[in-house]
This record gives C-alpha cells, sequence and structure tokens, in this order.
C-alpha cells in the first residue's frame, strides 16, 4: 500500500492514438505489409469504429513516422521507414550521449571494413560498373571539394549496397551522416583528394577480384587516414560532438533517399 503519496489519474488514450496504435499492430505483426493500400478514409474510419478526422490524424502520425506514405490515387500505402527517420533520431542520441568523433571513427573502423569484405564476395557487375563510374566522377572532382565529398560518400554507399545486408546499410548510416561534415574538412583543409581516390581503387580491385581480404585491409587503411586527416585538419576528437558546427555544413552531403 502506498502511503503519503497523491496518485495522479491515469490519462485516456485519445480516439486516434488508439486508431494510431491499431494501424501500427497490423504492420508491426505483418497483416500489413510495405506496398499494401490503406482502406480510403470513409472505410477505415468505419473499421475502427472512429470519425474520419480521427483516422486522418492518426494517418499522420504514422507517416510522421515513416509507416505510411501516400500513394496510387492518393490512397496511403505502407512503407518501411526510410533510413534517414533513424538517423536523425541517432544524431540526437550521439549529442546528448557526448559521444566523441573518435568514438564514430572506431565504430565505422568495426562497420565499414567488415562490409567492404563482405561485398567482395558478392558484388554484382552492375554495382562493380556503378562502383568504376565513381572512380571516374572522383578523379575529375579532386580539385572541387565539394564534388569529392559528394564523391567519396557515393562510393561508399556503392560499397555497403553490394554487401546485400540490409542491417550493415542500417546500422551505418546514421554514423557516417553525423561524419559528413568531416568529410568536407579534412578534404578542403589538407587536400587528401589523391589518397582518397587511391584507396577507392584499392579496394575497387580487391572487389572486382573477389578478394575480401584485401578489400577489408584496405578499408581499414582508409578509415586510418581519415582518422589522422580529421587531427591535422583541426577537428576536436575527443570532446564531445555537441552540434553540428564545422565549415561545411552537413546539409549539403545529404544523401538523396529517393534515388
Amino acid at each position: 500500500m502506498i502511503k503519503n503519496e497523491k496518485l495522479t489519474s491515469l490519462k485516456r488514450a485519445t480516439a486516434y492514438q488508439m486508431a494510431e496504435e491499431a494501424l501500427r499492430e497490423k504492420i508491426m505483426d505483418g497483416s500489413l505489409a510495405p506496398g499494401d493500400l490503406l482502406p480510403v478514409e470513409h472505410d477505415l474510419a468505419e473499421q475502427l469504429g472512429v470519425t474520419r478526422p480521427t483516422v486522418r490524424e492518426a494517418l499522420r502520425k504514422l507517416e510522421s513516422s515513416g509507416l505510411v506514405v501516400r500513394g496510387p490515387r492518393r490512397r496511403m500505402m505502407v512503407t518501411a521507414p526510410s533510413p534517414s527517420i533513424s538517423s536523425v533520431a541517432m544524431q540526437q542520441a550521439i549529442v546528448l550521449h557526448g559521444i566523441t568523433y573518435r568514438e564514430l571513427c572506431e565504430v565505422n573502423l568495426m562497420i565499414e571494413p567488415v562490409g567492404a569484405g563482405l561485398a567482395a564476395k558478392r558484388i554484382t557487375k552492375e554495382q562493380l560498373q556503378k562502383i568504376k563510374i565513381n572512380l571516374e566522377r572522383t578523379a575529375a572532382a579532386l580539385d572541387n571539394p565539394l564534388e569529392l565529398v559528394k564523391a567519396d560518400i557515393e562510393f561508399h554507399d556503392l560499397v555497403a549496397e553490394a554487401t546485400g545486408n540490409k542491417a550493415v546499410l542500417l546500422a551505418r548510416e546514421p554514423v557516417s551522416d553525423f561524419l559528413l561534415p568531416a568529410y568536407g574538412r579534412v578534404i578542403s583543409k589538407i587536400g587528401a583528394g589523391k589518397r582518397l581516390l587511391e584507396a577507392h581503387t584499392k579496394i575497387f580491385n580487391a572487389l572486382k577480384e573477389g578478394n575480401s581480404e584485401v578489400a577489408e585491409e584496405w578499408m581499414a587503411k582508409h578509415y586510418r587516414d581519415f582518422l589522422v586527416g580529421c587531427e591535422k585538419s583541426g577537428i576536436s576528437l575527443d570532446e564531445p560532438i555537441r552540434e553540428v558546427d564545422l565549415e561545411m555544413e552537413i546539409s549539403k552531403y545529404e544523401r538523396n533517399h529517393d534515388e
């Protein structure tokens, strides 16, 4: 029995919250799968026993969570959340937990080399061709820091895609997104384009030969070089990250998830 404490009454969930939760449960248990169209508002309201405005608000909440999008004929369609949604939440957690750039680099040193090794075993001819084109783009951008960073991001994304592992894609993106301004700072301050191109070329050749050991080795070397580059360009590696305040803003390098 609780003594000397005043208990407050429990708040009841609103109708739209209950409607949202009912739909969310159907999505999460697989009853509604990505690509499935939801009933029109009138029918959905009738099935859930609520009003159309209530359904509209529930759908708005689900849309902001990335679980539904506007599909054909303006019908709401179930979808898997974009990696960018989890990326934003993770970036906020990185700041609030006082994580440093060194810690983020150490995480990438665990994920990216292993990913390159997997990619060497699984990469397709089409993916190899995309990376070859990327290397040509990188070589043409050695004197253009902004384009060089964009090509660098694309290279690592293509290698990650070649792993064929969706968990790798989801795990790496929040960390690598937060490091994007650091990439820009390193390239603009110390002109590391030639070393970057050399590392990417070595990794590409290992992927083409199916040599996972060499691909992993060169990806690890590439990230260790990046860590040294951060120190040389004046990035404080061991202080907690408080905000994205480097000279090149993260918005310049954001991935296009619609491609």
